[in-house]
């Protein structure tokens, strides 16, 4: 795996690939300059906050020059992914007035997925995880990695340290903690010493190795969590650091080839990241999302029998207690390999009775569950639902929920 990297690879720092690559491209059909690149850039994130999927940051510039770096970073990706012609872009603000007029214009390539962003949103998605899957050696190998396994990544809390300080306990507890928790292949000596290494590497990094202060115990658990990451995907062959996972993850996510859970029943304490995507090397290496025309049936199935599964576990006299959605959800999406979004289709169907296989009613209900930031609140109709049922189907049942 390590022979496949390009140390001078790097992620750009694009938190929503998908709309403003795609608005770019639709931009650039006709020919486009950098400042009207940079103002699209601007519009684009002014809706999607409008849209409650993304936030407006303070700009340290005038209005002028705001958003000229990830405008350039969109741009620069673009002419990677073979989308854009090479031009030069500005490399400091200081020359963004120098490059203001100058024209971008798509390759042939470029306006094949250009039209597919206007009228073809999946086969885009589609076309452009391809894409950042050839470009990226590190994305590639994030992507072949979790083709093999999930990526595991232990989490401790601020309780957990605190409590750990207290037994006098150290080091040695953390890397027993991320030895016996992160998933890999093997079990090894070498794995044990890695983890080691990243661990001291991290903590001594973000506190020094003699701090003046004791860091506190949030501090400490952040700087933990973010050595797991590390650890984890390190000890799979691919060294990276907290940040570019996330960005990665990122990418993964909003290109519906990955998703990623802490509350999936099989890996408890951790956070979980698993692939989402089919992955065809017929005719060159092509990732497709997986859809509910294919997966219905199978997510189906899954769904009560993760709800049956938890049901079981619980302590309750009723024969259909009141589950979490997310939890249940978790489970099913993690067995079939899919996306939670994708089960929430499902799951919305059952409810629905659009599903008449298995013979089960499904209802879905306020209830008093507390969500968990981490994970997506289920909606149907546009109003919230937090807790599930599942009961055998009996004639007259309303599918109304």
């Amino acid at each position: 795996m390590r022979a496949t990297l390009n140390t001078r690879d790097t992620i750009p720092r694009i938190q929503q690939i998908v709309p403003h690559m795609r608005d770019q491209l639709m931009g650039l059909r006709t020919g486009s300059t950098f400042e009207h690149a940079r103002r699209l850039f601007a519009q684009t994130v002014d809706r999607l906050v409008s849209q409650g999927l993304g936030r407006r940051t303070a700009s340290r510039v005038g209005d002028r020059d705001r958003f000229w770096s990830p405008t350039r970073e969109v741009l620069d990706e673009a002419m990677r992914l073979g989308f854009v012609e090479r031009q030069q872009l500005p490399s400091s603000r200081r020359y963004v007035d120098a490059h203001r007029d100058r024209k971008h214009n798509l390759t042939e390539l470029g306006r094949q997925v250009a039209e597919e962003a206007e009228t073809n949103v999946p086969a885009f998605c589609d076309r452009l995880a391809s894409a950042v899957y050839a470009s990226h050696p590190y994305f590639r190998a994030f992507i072949d990695i979790l083709r093999i396994m999930p990526i595991g990544c232990p989490e401790v809390s601020e309780g957990e340290v605190e409590q750990t300080r207290r037994s006098g306990l150290g080091t040695d507890h953390w890397v027993e903690l991320a030895t016996e928790r992160i998933p890999r292949q093997t079990t090894t000596a070498c794995d044990t010493a890695r983890i080691r290494d990243t661990i001291v590497s991290v903590v001594r990094h973000r506190f020094g190795k003699t701090p003046e202060q004791i860091p506190t115990s949030k501090q400490m658990a952040a700087a933990l969590n973010d050595a797991y990451i590390e650890a984890a995907t390190t000890i799979r062959g691919l060294p990276i650091g907290a940040i570019d996972l996330k960005i990665m993850k990122t990418w993964g996510s909003q290109l519906m080839l990955l998703d990623q859970s802490r509350y999936v029943p099989a890996f408890p304490g951790q956070n979980v990241i698993w692939l989402a995507a089919d992955v065809n090397e017929n005719g060159g290496m092509v990732l497709t999302r997986k859809t509910l025309e294919s997966h219905e049936s199978p997510l189906a199935e899954a769904v009560i029998a993760a709800y049956r599964d938890q049901a079981s576990a619980t302590k309750t006299s009723l024969k259909a207690p009141y589950l979490p959605i997310y939890r249940v959800r978790a489970q099913a999406a993690f067995d079939c390999l899919v996306t939670r979004a994708l089960v929430d289709l499902v799951i919305e169907r059952l409810a629905r009775g659009s599903i008449s296989e298995p013979n089960v009613q499904v209802w879905l209900h306020l209830g008093t569950t507390r969500q968990p930031n981490s994970e997506p609140v289920y909606r149907r109709g546009g109003s919230r639902r937090y807790e599930i049922t599942v009961q055998p189907r009996s004639e007259g049942d309303q599918h109304a929920n």
